[in-house]
């Protein structure tokens, strides 16, 4: 099974992806800043919102894929894709099916 790692600042946006994602079959851990974040070492892909020192998160990451999900237009990361929000629950999972 495929674990993810959701990292969101917002409680409700936590809850809400994280609910979906399970019903789509996935494990998911989740976290509300970059501590909890570091704290999970077993994930496959991280799924993150650009909260403060995204980019130790992102270096915390090593090879295993990165989606950022933002409401502003971000250029240059290293990540494997950058999805705007709102981002609608078919194009999450279809980017999620394809990085794994």
């Amino acid at each position: 099974m495929t674990t993810l790692l959701l990292v969101d600042d917002d409680a409700d946006q936590l809850a809400m992806r994280a609910l979906v994602l399970e019903r789509a079959g996935y494990k998911v851990l989740t976290a509300a800043d970059v501590a909890g974040a570091l704290a999970h070492r077993e994930f496959d892909v991280l799924i993150m919102d650009l909260i403060e020192d995204y980019l130790s998160l992102i270096a915390s990451a090593g090879s295993r894929p990165i989606i950022v999900l933002t409401g502003s237009t971000v250029t240059g990361l290293p990540v494997a894709r950058v999805l705007r929000k709102p981002c609608p629950t078919r194009v999450l999972l279809a980017t999620i099916a394809e990085l794994v």
